[in-house]
């Protein structure tokens, strides 16, 4: 139950630092939750009186506390001030620190493609035109200026760092930065490697932990590209199910040597996966000599959530983990760029493969997200597509629970996608094809199941990043009327924040 409201003025120790105000507020404020001086539930002041309090300017307390919202350790309740997050407290203890600044955010550009699809569900992709054109088109002209001096081609590891002007450097000492603020995870830039996507992380790096005649765990449902990735590195997945905790950590055998999960937002059914699933994870790894890839591909965005911890963050998750991210979700796909942070015991190994290899990313991408981060544009763009985000889904949310009422709805806390089950058998290839043809391009569920599994089960996954809150309410409505051909649509709506 929320706490009374506070009416007293917050002793806040701002630190001195190269960091904005703004973020230094809100490392304050993150401080004074984990030091108890704020509790879950209890009221923020309000900005005003946050600013007068600090000798402050009004706006560096609003750009805070969006800061704080972006991040999940506060949320804003129309009508009743903004609040600290049930769960906030747990996690300002493990160092789960804020890194969102917020700025202004666009409304998106409403298209339809040539092909005819007026409403483009596909999971997996951002909205770019929400991106800050000024800040982006300044940190590519850096880039560009800086990648006239070859190579232009960035090695990665050590390799030709000297070469490049020490693009890739510059990169990964930003890169851990954010990390460290983001994820509470502290990443020595020794330990980050780039590549060209997640899937190229996985299929170099498999050789080097998979173990003969043992199995590699996978999620099922899971994300199909790195299964194919684990298959071409040489180790065929095991599927293991998810429920509404995640990776039922349980069905893990001494067999395995390893398992691939996505805890911050399981893809695609969306569970977070539990702190206690977390450490029983890390048990098991711990237990057998066994290797955990944590695909942290959407954790930027949950919504009304107390932030958790990265795996690879907790006790022993830097001697188990290799950790995989991707800036294609928060800002585009097309830039090619992913990292791995693996464990110090492998970097000369990774090192070595790489430079043997020759595998290489370009520079100008790299240059680019170099200067998007130092100029604080990253963490502005965070902050206000989560704003954008989390309008969107609440509305398609909505229209979901209003229009689609037999429709249980997965994953709603986090990411940029839902999943919507049936309440009986249905062809969702076919269900998907049909949408298709009036407009409506989504994913059938069960596409995401290996043979041989728990499924598959039949639903659709809806991402919302770049359906305008306006159009949701139509999309929705024409997804009804086509299921309506299926089964009935009536009463008796159940909902769900994890899987079946």
């Amino acid at each position: 139950m929320p706490r009374a409201a506070v009416t007293y003025v917050l002793h806040l120790d701002i630190e001195d630092g190269p960091a904005s105000l703004p973020r230094r507020v809100s490392r304050a404020v993150v401080r004074a939750i984990a030091e108890g001086q704020l509790a879950d539930g209890d009221r923020m002041p309000s900005t005003r009186t946050l600013a007068r309090s600090l000798a402050i300017a009004r706006s560096v307390a609003v750009e805070a506390y969006d800061e704080l919202t972006a991040a999940g350790f506060l949320t804003a309740r129309p009508g009743s001030g903004t609040h600290v997050v049930i769960g906030a407290s747990a996690a300002a203890r493990a160092g789960a620190f804020s890194s969102a600044v917020a700025t202004a955010s666009r409304p998106a550009v409403v298209r339809t493609r040539p092909d005819g699809v007026a409403f483009d569900l596909s999971p997996g992709f951002p909205d770019t035109a929400l991106i800050s054109e000024k800040a982006w088109t300044r940190a590519w002209r850096t880039a560009a200026r800086a990648a006239l001096s070859p190579p232009k081609v960035t090695w990665l590891g050590d390799v030709g760092e000297s070469r490049s002007g020490g693009a890739h450097r510059r990169f990964r000492q930003q890169l851990s930065e954010h990390l460290r603020t983001s994820r509470g995870l502290l990443a020595d830039p020794e330990r980050i490697f780039l590549f060209s996507g997640v899937n190229a992380a996985i299929r170099t790096l498999v050789p080097l932990v998979a173990r003969p005649g043992r199995t590699l765990a996978f999620e099922d449902p899971g994300y199909p590209g790195a299964r194919a990735a684990f298959l071409a590195g040489g180790s065929a997945p095991r599927p293991v199910p998810v429920d509404d905790e995640g990776l039922v950590v349980t069905g893990l055998t001494p067999g395995d040597w390893g398992v691939y999960v996505t805890p911050g937002h399981q893809y695609p059914l969306g569970a977070r996966l539990s702190v206690a699933r977390r450490s029983a994870l890390l048990a098991w790894a711990d237990r057998h000599d066994g290797v955990v890839f944590e695909d942290d591909y959407d954790g930027e965005f949950r919504y009304q959530v107390a932030p958790m911890p990265a795996v690879a963050a907790m006790t022993a998750g830097a001697e188990r983990v290799i950790y995989l991210g991707t800036a294609s979700k928060v800002l585009a796909r097309e830039l090619r760029v992913a990292w791995a942070v693996v464990p110090e015991r492998l970097v000369d190994d990774v090192r070595s493969v790489l430079r043997e290899q020759g595998e290489s990313v370009s520079s100008l991408p790299v240059l680019a997200l170099t200067e998007f981060i130092e100029s604080g544009a990253l963490v502005r763009q965070v902050a206000s597509s989560h704003r954008t985000y989390a309008a969107r889904r609440e509305r398609f949310a909505s229209a979901c629970r209003q229009l689609l009422p037999q429709v249980r709805l997965h994953g709603v806390d986090a990411g940029l996608h839902v999943v919507l089950t049936f309440g009986q058998e249905i062809d969702d290839v076919l269900l998907a094809r049909q949408l298709l043809a009036r407009g409506v391009e989504c994913s059938p569920l069960s596409r995401f199941y290996a043979l041989g599994g728990v499924g598959p089960a039949q639903g659709l996954v809806c991402g919302y990043a770049r359906l305008a809150e306006t159009r949701a309410r139509t999309a929705v409505t024409i997804i009804r009327d086509v299921l309506s051909r299926h089964h009935p649509v009536g009463p008796g709506r159940r909902e769900s924040r994890g899987p079946a």
